[in-house]
């Protein structure tokens, strides 16, 4: 058998990591907006034997895996330490061999010992010493003395710096479309057949001076008589074919189709990188089916808010509907501004678009100045929200989404043959 050619290496190379950060005093607890002394931190670092340097932990994404999903657990396989996600950092990009680029993005990490976020995961490896030899946590000023690479220096200078200003802890709101949801299959078949004569019909009965009649020996078809059978049951089929189809009606609350429910699976370890802790729904079946895998496997519990669902039914049916994406409104800015763990809105239909415009009217000049975001199935909008002494802000918006395969979404090229 012949060698495979290598694969063609691709021209981007992405890669994920975080700058974990604790209190040197283990009792002591962050609290958003709190202005902290860098002399009370220390950073995780980990050196590199085949490269005789010290860097931040970090590593390539797995192929279909989500960079917030490969960052946690390249630091859990480098490190020992499970972490959950917090803001964004500077990407770093620079050349490799062969004209590619290497692209690492990077978070603020926090370590946990426990709960929802560790329990979910799926454990890892510890990464062999020939990669990784030593991980130490070391103060600040040490690092900025042991970092090899100027870029990793300046990710510390800007890690320092959001402690001083009170931006280095920050809450975490997450906005969910649900996945794919369930699509009944139209029934195509028209009524391509004319009704039957009722002297050929089965149950049929012909007439009584018909039936005493003598019958004559039908003539053989002839070409042209042929012909004509044929033009008329062709214009009889155009005919049927024209005919408007008629097809179910779509279920007013459909759930999650297959791919879907793969979706939701896929969504753990999505969550789980941020440390989400809690879940609120809107009472729709997909908004409720996709956090059902997370919640199950521990991830913590689902609470139905009837507010999140704008259409006019049950109580609701008399509330103006402007009173009703009010409430949507309110419902957002409440959980934007609370000191709480991690959450996670999944929604659907314009309440979510109510969410999203809720959260941009807190954000920052060029977190509101960019591009409003729109979610696809499974994808989640991530609010990292700051919070001083003058209000919140949203100082970073960022959207994931898991990459669940879809064979149905791919027409088979060609028909296996037996």
């Amino acid at each position: 058998m012949p060698a495979m050619p290598a694969p063609r290496p691709q021209r981007l190379v992405r890669s994920a990591g975080a700058l974990v950060w604790r209190f040197m005093d283990p009792a002591r607890l962050a609290a958003p907006g709190e202005v902290i002394d860098p002399a009370d931190i220390e950073v995780l670092m980990v050196h590199r034997p085949r490269y005789h340097d010290w860097s931040w932990p970090k590593g390539k994404a797995e192929h279909g895996e989500p960079l917030v999903a490969a960052a946690v657990r390249e630091v859990e396989e480098e490190t020992g330490q499970v972490v959950t996600l917090g803001a964004p950092l500077t990407t770093q990009r620079y050349r490799l061999g062969g004209g590619q680029t290497k692209e690492v993005h990077y978070w603020v990490g926090t370590p946990v010992s426990g709960g929802p976020a560790a329990f979910v995961r799926a454990p890892v490896a510890r990464a062999p010493r020939t990669e990784i030899d030593r991980a130490e946590w070391v103060a600040p000023e040490r690092a900025a003395e042991m970092l090899t690479r100027r870029g990793d220096r300046r990710l510390l200078s800007d890690l320092l710096a959001r402690a001083r200003e009170g931006r280095l802890v920050t809450t975490t709101l997450l906005v969910l479309r649900p996945g794919q949801g369930l699509t009944p299959r139209l029934d195509e078949a028209g009524d391509v057949h004319a009704p039957a004569s009722p002297s050929a019909s089965c149950g049929g009965s012909a007439a009584p001076a018909e039936a005493s009649a003598p019958s004559k020996p039908r003539p053989a078809p002839t070409p042209a008589m042929v012909a004509s059978a044929a033009a008329r049951r062709a214009a009889q089929v155009e005919q049927a074919s024209a005919k408007k189809t008629e097809s179910a009606p779509e279920p007013v609350d459909p759930p999650l189709s297959r791919f879907g429910v793969r979706q939701a699976f896929d969504l753990i370890d999505l969550l789980s990188s941020f440390g989400v802790a809690r879940a609120f729904a809107s009472p729709a079946a997909r908004s409720r089916q996709s956090l059902t895998p997370w919640a199950s496997m521990g991830g913590g519990s689902v609470t139905l808010v009837e507010s999140l669902d704008l259409a006019a039914s049950g109580p609701d049916a008399q509330v103006d509907a402007e009173a009703r994406l009010g409430r949507v409104r309110a419902f957002a800015a409440e959980r934007l501004r609370e000191h709480a763990a991690p959450t996670v809105l999944s929604v659907t239909g314009s309440a979510r678009d109510a969410i999203i415009e809720e959260i941009r009217a807190y954000a920052s000049a060029p977190v509101a100045g960019a591009e409003a975001p729109r979610l696809t199935r499974g994808q989640v909008l991530v609010a990292h929200v700051e919070h001083g002494p003058d209000g919140l802000v949203v100082a970073a918006l960022e959207t994931h989404g898991v990459t669940t395969k879809n064979p149905a979404a791919h027409a088979r090229r060609g028909n296996k043959r037996h």
